[in-house]
């Protein structure tokens, strides 16, 4: 006999509802997933989801968050020897498999504070690894190199990246590039005020 929803611990019934969602965002878009559908695929009767994300959006945004948390610990677990770089492009890399839920993120952004905080805790992540790599390479005080440039270049690349086309590399692959270019480029530098 099913556990009624008093047995079952509500982080339980949580995981289960952004396990169910998960699967669902990934298999169908944002957009022709219903509540209804997150809650018949984690066993859930329809209305009591609401007891537990106030809206599609909020249960999307728990997912968007759930997915970078997991991407975090599995890098600060298995790569934690690795420098910031590295661990920003196996980051980027591995979650690959979720490039069609960053459109429908992009799509939510003007009508859910959800989406928007997870969107922003997506970028923060990028950010301070960038600012990780530039600290640890002597970037973020020589000159030549602006620091906030380097941020706003690689948020931008990362985004433009995720617009569907056929052209565009993937994310990790150009972030790697810009990266690598800054250290050129403040080589060279260096090398120039000899």
């Amino acid at each position: 006999m099913p556990r009624n929803r008093q047995q079952i611990p509500r982080e339980e019934r949580t995981g289960d509802l952004l396990a169910a969602a998960t699967e669902l965002f990934l298999a169908r878009g944002y957009d022709k997933t219903t509540m209804a559908d997150i809650s018949s695929a984690a066993g859930v009767a329809r209305g009591n989801v609401y007891w537990y994300f106030d809206s599609k959006d909020h249960i999307f945004a728990a997912v968007i968050n759930r997915m970078l948390s997991r991407e975090i610990r599995i890098l600060n677990e298995e790569h934690a020897g690795a420098d910031p770089l590295s661990r920003l492009v196996r980051g980027l890399s591995d979650m690959r498999y979720s490039r069609p839920l960053h459109q429908a993120m992009h799509d939510r952004l003007p009508h859910s504070e959800a989406v928007r905080e997870a969107h922003n805790t997506f970028l923060n992540w990028i950010v301070g690894l960038v600012d990780e790599f530039m600290a640890e390479r002597g970037l973020d005080d020589i000159p030549d190199i602006d620091a906030e440039l380097v941020r706003d270049v690689a948020i931008a690349v990362f985004e433009g990246a995720h617009v569907p086309n056929d052209w565009n590399r993937p994310a990790h692959e150009m972030i790697r590039f810009l990266l690598e270019s800054v250290v050129a480029r403040s080589s060279a530098a260096k090398g120039r005020k000899r």
